[in-house]
């Protein structure tokens, strides 16, 4: 994306920066650059760490932002209804993903209210600080940068090399390298297995991942200046690498969906498909590189799952990475010969029914393995196609549970929740059968969706759900015009798959939220051109 086209899909009429404009700019590059590799005391702290940062940061955009604001209508002898009415009324001034973040956070502040446990729904005290307060400041970012940002190619930049820092620091960890001390006061060699860079477990690894790889991939397909692509290439490799070291299956079940997304929406344009490729065959390149690394470290490395390790190790995917190399090179010699070809609709309209009937597939071979057959033996498939209570690392029995909760719950509690983050206060009735796992207590359904019905009932839930739809079905309206909300919501879709096996944390969740709020503000900035 050269200036020139990132103006005009922002309908900027100058290149010059307002100084609203430039506060915003600044806080995203403190947040993809600082926020990710922040730590004062290791491991320890961490999530502390992120979340003071991300409150303080983002507390001095809100207040600058609006105080600048007051201060101008002041002086212009104007009010924020002037604005509305030249946008178009009230109606016209906001979107659909506007009302359903302020649906969110009224009903946030709801359950918060009728709470059991008020004081730990406002700051989150019993789960990971995923109350009230921060629930509120995801607002207050939202409206600030779908209203005020004006994008600049150094926010990717500086993403792409701050995301690279924290991809090769989980690749050296993984290799028991602590460049930055992180492990030296720990003894537990499952605490070490278990954490990992400036991001702490694995998991939000895995999450944080799943939010800067996709960004990644798509930059490296839709942008125009070759060496900014050649970054975005090396950084996907980084990010390829760390996500096999992360021995997480959320970040394969995230990045996996959102691949095949990503083909069907580049299929029909050669140049895009060719680049999509060759993105492809560098990850897979770069991965295999841990297996050469772990050669000269004499195999002395963190363990994988079996899926990880067949990018790894396994002989056979040297055959997939042959594969990727000769569609690349295909693709480039047929856009070479003739470029600009787009094909028929019906060639990503079939690719996904395919996918499609694909994931039906699967869904019923689960249903019929966890319902109707149940002793079968299915081997290593076992812990992927028998969904019951050791599914996913026990967390069958928090998610068959946590839905028996809910369906015993009063009407309020259905409508509003516990309060937010407040899990560990309803589910406390299970925690003796969480022993047969080897855990005494869970904070977190490790399924957001599931969490959020538990804590936010099905008034938060609905909200949250309708912010992510309509986000995503704006940016599809507007993509042909605008590909930065195409690179956007590419974190917001791989966020949103991965989140059905995590858990919302300050660590990375605020990544994610400020991808919905690029996202939909490009899509502002692109809709109105639609229109005309």
């Amino acid at each position: 994306m050269d200036k020139k086209n990132t103006a005009s899909v922002t309908n900027k009429s100058n290149n010059n920066l307002s100084v609203k404009e430039s506060l915003v700019n600044y806080y995203l590059v403190l947040m993809f650059t600082v926020f990710p590799l922040f730590f004062t005391d290791e491991f320890f702290n961490i999530r502390h760490d992120k979340y003071g940062l991300f409150l303080g940061l983002s507390a001095v955009l809100i207040v600058s932002v609006a105080g600048i604001v007051v201060y101008t209508k002041t002086v212009e002898n104007s009010s924020p209804r002037d604005d509305i009415k030249k946008q178009g009324g009230l109606k016209r001034s906001f979107s659909v993903p506007d009302y359903a973040m302020i649906a969110f956070l009224i009903f946030s502040a709801v359950s918060t209210i009728f709470s059991n446990y008020p004081l730990d729904a406002l700051f989150g005290t019993a789960g990971r600080n995923n109350g009230l307060i921060l629930i509120a400041f995801y607002a207050g970012i939202y409206f600030v940068i779908t209203r005020f940002m004006n994008f600049r190619e150094y926010i990717f930049i500086s993403l792409a090399i701050a995301s690279s820092a924290v991809f090769i620091l989980a690749v050296l960890n993984c290799f028991y390298i602590d460049p930055l001390g992180m492990f030296s006061r720990l003894t537990d060699a499952q605490t070490i297995n278990d954490f990992t860079s400036t991001i702490g477990n694995k998991n939000f690894l895995s999450s944080f991942i799943c939010i800067m790889l996709p960004v990644l991939m798509a930059l490296s397909v839709l942008s125009k200046n070759g060496n900014l692509r050649i970054l975005y290439l090396a950084a996907s490799g980084f990010g390829f690498m760390a996500l096999m070291t992360s021995d997480s299956d959320s970040g394969i079940l995230g990045l996996g969906v959102f691949g095949i997304i990503y083909f069907i929406w580049f299929v029909r344009n050669i140049k895009r498909l060719k680049r999509y490729f060759l993105t492809i065959t560098v990850m897979l390149a770069f991965g295999k590189l841990l297996r050469l690394i772990s050669f000269f470290m004499n195999d002395n490395s963190k363990d994988m799952d079996q899926f990880q390790k067949f990018f790894v190790y396994s002989n056979l995917s040297y055959i997939l990475i042959a594969g990727c190399v000769v569609i690349t090179v295909l693709l480039y010699i047929l856009d070479f010969k003739k470029p600009n070809i787009v094909l028929p609709k019906a060639v990503p309209v079939t690719a996904g029914i395919i996918f499609s009937a694909g994931i039906i597939g699967i869904i019923s071979v689960m249903i019929y393995f966890s319902v109707f057959d149940t002793e079968t033996n299915l081997g290593s498939f076992e812990k992927i196609l028998r969904f019951n209570d050791a599914w996913g690392t026990h967390r069958g029995y928090m998610w068959i549970r946590a839905l028996e909760h809910f369906g015993c719950s009063n009407f309020m509690q259905k409508m509003f929740g516990c309060g937010p983050d407040n899990f560990y206060y309803a589910f406390s009735p299970y925690f003796h059968g969480l022993m047969q796992y080897g855990d005494s207590s869970t904070n977190a359904a490790h399924n957001e969706y599931i969490n959020y019905l538990i804590t936010h009932g099905i008034t938060g839930t609905a909200a949250y759900l309708t912010l992510l739809g309509g986000v995503i079905a704006r940016a599809v309206k507007s993509a042909k015009e605008n590909p930065m909300t195409v690179i956007c919501v590419a974190a917001v879709i791989c966020y949103a798959v991965q989140a059905i096996v995590n858990i919302a944390q300050p660590l990375t969740t605020p990544l994610f939220f400020i991808f919905i709020a690029m996202t939909e503000a490009f899509s502002r900035q692109t809709l109105p051109l639609k229109s005309k």
